[in-house]
């Protein structure tokens, strides 16, 4: 069957037994299989203030809302969560076999899945680890004799036994440091280095030899690039390569001031910047080498590629590979959505289901093309020990008074269709719906939710637009009772 529109898309699911499942850790990462698949089911862990908007779309199972929060979340991922005696309870009500639409794939999930008959829908976890790791890249982009930034990977006992000195001599004054075995994406474990006092700090921040709580044995050191981190989403299919835009990531936005990490993933702006031609093809090339060469090794489905490209030379650097789904989604597919566009996560759930589709290759790649016009961003918890307020800000459309700056509640919504104009934005994926109670893990990147813009919030210097500073602004001073 060839798929040339939603329509068409669910017909072929019309041919899926069982029972579509998303899973993840909030209920609106996994909301897009709901535009193009009924009944369409979603296991949840968090309960968050747009449960009720997203129950409107599809079935949702909430295991923080089943069991009152009895349990800590701070370490859960899809195994723990799937592993739990109410979530398999609910699964076992449900026309089976259940297809499960995860983030990401875990050596214990191949394992019970197989006990409980479940299909996963993901990578195996054993490729997925492989690729995720920095070293790996860092040998890859040398095979596949890529753009590469200078540097090398050493064992952490490196970092204790050379000065910053010497690094900023082999290396250049300023570099990043990322530690290998945090597998993690969004910035964690990535430290950008610019002077002697800084590397002292991390040495301090090291010295037991671990960071956030995994063994550190090597390390990966680069020269800093003073340029404009963008990203690739991909797909890659039976049929061939399906490519995103560039799209311009949002990293270090003032807000987070104070991390201990440096290149924190914040969201992305859409619109703000003509790629030049010759930025945009080489993109392309070296992503298409990288897909070319993973799927050779059997990855199939979405994944993410991050990139910088350096201000003075417009050269292209690919800097890691997310063998996953990445930050974009489910935002971009919105946006594809809204545009008539058959989203990314449709081939990504075919290439796992023995339902045979055909697809136009060349013409989807050129819809995925057309410049998109809007933006998200991620908030994030900041600090510990911060109770949330007794009235957290609901989930919704919100509106900026054009006179006063005052925000106000407009209506209950998820659909970007409704975020029109400078003077509107989108609060979805949470926040957490625990009013007067603490937020759960004290990770200072936990995150509490998203706005959506429907314009680019970011100049075409990365500075952040008026609108982007007063919501951030704004929820920061209704989410937390004490914010200091």
């Amino acid at each position: 069957m060839l798929l040339r529109n939603i329509r068409d898309v669910y017909r072929c699911f019309a041919c899926l037994g069982g029972t579509l499942c998303g899973v993840g850790m909030t209920a609106y990462s996994r909301i897009i299989p709901a535009y193009f698949n009924s009944p369409y089911h979603i296991i949840a862990l968090r309960k968050t203030g747009d449960l009720p908007l997203i129950r409107k779309k599809a079935n949702i199972f909430c295991l923080e809302e089943e069991t009152a929060g009895d349990f800590e979340d701070g370490d859960m991922d899809s195994f723990r969560l799937l592993s739990h005696a109410s979530t398999k309870r609910f699964l076992s009500r449900l026309p089976g076999p259940a297809h499960l639409f995860l983030y990401q794939n875990y050596p214990e999930l191949e394992n019970m899945s197989r006990e409980e008959g479940w299909h996963l829908i993901a990578n195996p976890s054993k490729l997925r680890v492989t690729l995720s790791e920095r070293a790996y890249f860092s040998d890859l982009i040398q095979v596949l004799k890529l753009n590469r930034i200078p540097g090398g990977v050493y064992p952490i006992q490196a970092i204790f036994s050379r000065s910053y000195h010497d690094w900023a001599d082999t290396i250049a004054p300023s570099f990043v440091i990322k530690f290998a075995e945090i597998r993690q994406g969004g910035g964690k474990g990535v430290f950008f280095i610019h002077s002697s006092n800084e590397y002292e700090a991390l040495r301090q921040n090291i010295k037991d030899g671990k960071w956030r709580g995994t063994r550190i044995k090597h390390f990966l050191i680069e020269k800093f690039i003073d340029g404009i981190p963008v990203s690739l989403a991909l797909c890659i299919t039976r049929h061939g390569i399906l490519f995103s835009g560039l799209q311009r990531q949002l990293i270090d936005l003032p807000y987070c001031q104070g991390m201990p990490e440096a290149g924190i993933f914040c969201g992305h702006s859409w619109g703000e910047t003509q790629w030049p031609v010759p930025v945009k093809d080489e993109a392309l090339r070296q992503a298409e080498k990288i897909c070319r060469h993973i799927h050779d090794l059997g990855y199939k489905g979405i994944l993410g590629i991050d990139f910088v490209v350096e201000r003075e030379t417009e050269r292209v650097y690919p800097i890691e590979i997310n063998p996953r789904f990445t930050g974009a989604f489910p935002v971009l597919s919105q946006f594809h959505l809204h545009n008539r566009l058959i989203p990314m996560e449709v081939f990504h759930i075919l290439e796992f289901l023995d339902i045979p589709y055909e697809i136009d290759v060349e013409a989807l790649n050129k819809g995925y093309a057309q410049p998109l016009q809007g933006s998200h961003l991620i908030l994030f918890r900041l600090m510990e020990n911060r109770k949330l307020s007794e009235t957290i800000p609901k989930s919704g459309l919100y509106e900026c008074h054009p006179d006063n700056g005052h925000i106000y509640f407009t209506e209950m919504s998820m659909d970007i269709n409704e975020i029109r104009g400078k003077n509107r934005f989108m609060l979805v994926d949470g926040p957490p719906d625990k009013p007067g109670e603490r937020v759960g893990s004290n990770d200072p990147l936990r995150r509490l939710c998203r706005f959506l813009f429907p314009f680019p919030i970011v100049n075409s210097e990365g500075g952040l637009s008026g609108p982007g500073r007063s919501s951030i602004e704004w929820f920061y001073r209704h989410i937390f009772q004490n914010r200091h």
